[in-house]
């Protein structure tokens, strides 16, 4: 089974994450929703900015169009001119002057041009006029209706001009017709003063056949035809404040609006850059972005602080726990006091760990009481053991001493009673044997440690039994490197060996290999002692250690239990086994001694 990260498995770990996705969770969505609507926020804020400034562009040159028509009306309205008008008879030189005067007190006018009712240019101030026929011209025949501000006119000799013209009323009744020519710079001039309020913001305006009478920033020159003609907007003019997307003069992505002013068939248009629009939106999703951005480390802070506020405690009272599961019940428990419910489960923690450490100490002098009780039976059992066993190596050489005193007692034969002596004097030396085994084995064991070059401590063993193995055809080996050396008592473990290899040549009554061999391996001096003698049976291999166990007539039983107790002096230990493998046979004792 695939474990989780140790972050998840941890509590302050799951509150950290859980809070975190949680807390990026909502600032995605949040800022999602905020460009979302924030972006559509500044195409409105944008398309209304249009559209104001289209209205005001549009009141502005309406304004002027009622000042324009209140002035030539004010020109037309003066009496002597109508009575002159009227007349016919009044020549040039009068309606010149008349007109000259006007245009000084209409800096806005250019040309001033009287037309009578057949067509004919009654007086002009400028000469020029007298050679055109009104009465062919869209201007005359508009201005007998009312005040009209058709459109812009351009002849190679007139060039380009914008014409106003207005009926002329005798008593209702209309006399003629009073033409002006109005300068574009004016219009210009209002036109530009509003594009100012942005690099990226274009003004014009437009005739009804949506011609350019104001080029704007597409620098057309002439009565042209605009290139509003195949975008959306040309299909939106009807449209009251119609703000939408669509290519510029030059290819350029705009978002555009016209408003049609009131009373006339012109056309305002106002355009802006709509990358100047995709700027201020990007602008707003990069101050959203950075101001989530900012909020989100702040609240990941936070919750980092909130969740170790929370499991710093409890990491305190796991530490607590851990002492007290490994048995260091004497170390109070850290009661933090910063939640309560933590402190609830801390104080509840520090009385179970009063508890236990009560119950460990009676448990304590309980244990004492029943091991010095389970010593004292081992000890008794020891005694026991050891008495019955002495009683039973003891038993048979005084039946064997009763025996021979009672036929000492009754022989007379001097032979006979010099060889009962003899025996008695054996069983008694028997007896002394067991005595100083046994105060050997009871003795304490003491080590002296020195140098030993393990080739040479086997060679010495060797050397002690050669000849006796040469008598029962046996043969001693060793097989040691030389610059081994270990610390340990050579007289000691020279005992060892010599009772090991005395019981390998007691097995093997057939003859056969006695080896020695001596391994360093780092930690520890390995030292074996082998032969291919008949074995060792199973049923007595674990009892080999066992104080006065012997399978030999005349053993005491001591030899092996001398052996075990002198290694374990050594801090080390005693292994035996039978050899059954790749057919060999026999015994092995392995006695492994730590370097110090």
């Amino acid at each position: 089974m695939i474990r989780p990260p140790k972050l998840v498995r941890r509590l302050g770990g799951r509150i950290f994450l859980t809070f975190t996705v949680t807390l990026i969770f909502i600032s995605v969505l949040f800022g999602f929703i905020t460009t979302h609507f924030g972006s559509q926020l500044v195409a409105r804020s944008s398309a209304n900015e249009l559209r104001v400034l289209s209205v005001v562009l549009s009141d502005l040159i309406q304004n002027q169009f009622s000042n324009l028509e209140g002035s030539i009306d004010e020109i037309a309205a003066n009496e002597i001119f109508l009575e002159n008008v009227v007349s016919g008879t009044t020549g040039h030189a009068w309606f010149e002057t008349y007109l000259k005067g006007a245009l000084e007190r209409n800096i806005h006018l250019t040309d001033l041009m009287v037309y009578d009712m057949s067509g004919r240019c009654i007086g002009a101030t400028d000469p020029d006029w007298y050679k055109i026929r009104g009465k062919t011209w869209k201007f005359f025949q508009q201005g007998l209706e009312g005040f009209n501000f058709p459109s812009i006119y351009g002849t190679e000799s007139m060039g380009r001009v914008q014409l106003v013209s207005a009926p002329i009323f005798k008593d209702d009744d209309v006399v003629g017709v009073i033409v002006a020519i109005v300068g574009l710079k004016d219009i210009y001039r209002l036109m530009d003063q509003k594009i100012g309020l942005s690099d990226n913001t274009d003004a014009f305006l437009l005739d009804s056949d949506l011609r350019f009478i104001t080029a704007g920033r597409t620098q057309e020159k002439g009565l042209v035809e605009s290139h509003l003609a195949s975008t959306r907007l040309a299909s939106h003019l009807r449209d009251e404040f119609w703000v939408g997307e669509y290519d510029g003069a030059h290819g350029q992505k705009v978002l555009g609006t016209a408003l049609k002013i009131p009373g006339y068939s012109w056309y305002v248009v106002v355009e802006r850059d709509y990358r100047d629009v995709l700027s201020q939106i990007t602008a707003l999703n990069r101050a959203v972005m950075a101001t989530i951005f900012g909020l989100l480390i702040i609240f990941i802070l936070a919750t980092l602080g909130v969740s170790r506020s929370i499991t710093s405690p409890l990491l305190r009272l796991v530490q607590s726990t851990r002492k007290i599961a490994a048995g260091q019940y004497g170390v109070p428990v850290d009661v933090s006091h910063e939640i309560e419910e933590v402190a609830f489960i801390g104080a509840e923690l520090e009385k179970m760990r009063r508890k236990i450490a009560s119950s460990q100490e009676k448990l304590r002098e309980r244990l004492s009481e029943s091991e010095q009780l389970r010593i004292e039976s081992e000890r008794l059992a020891a005694i026991g053991s050891l008495a019955a066993s002495l009683a039973h190596e003891i038993r048979n050489p005084l039946n064997a001493m009763s025996l021979l005193l009672s036929r000492l007692q009754y022989s007379a034969n001097e032979d006979t009673r010099k060889g009962i002596v003899g025996d008695l004097f054996g069983e008694i030396g028997r007896l002394d044997r067991l005595v100083s085994s046994i105060l050997d084995y009871a003795r304490p064991v003491h080590i002296e440690r020195r140098s030993i070059e393990s080739r040479q401590l086997l060679l010495s063993v060797v050397d002690l039994y050669q000849s006796l193995a040469t008598n029962k055809g046996c043969r001693l080996t060793v097989d040691a490197g030389d610059g081994i050396v270990f610390q340990g008592d050579p007289d000691r473990l020279k005992q060892c060996l010599v009772n090991l290899v005395k019981n390998s040549l007691d097995a093997m009554d057939q003859g056969g290999l006695i080896s020695l061999s001596a391994r360093d391996r780092g930690d520890a001096i390995e030292i074996s002692v082998t032969d291919d003698g008949p074995g060792i049976p199973d049923e007595i291999i674990d009892k080999l250690f066992t104080p006065f166990f012997t399978t030999k007539e005349s053993g005491t039983g001591l030899g092996l239990s001398a052996v075990q107790k002198i290694i374990s002096a050594h801090g080390g230990k005693i292994n035996v086994a039978n050899r059954d493998t790749r057919g060999e046979r026999g015994a092995q004792f392995l006695l492994s001694i730590p370097t110090i």
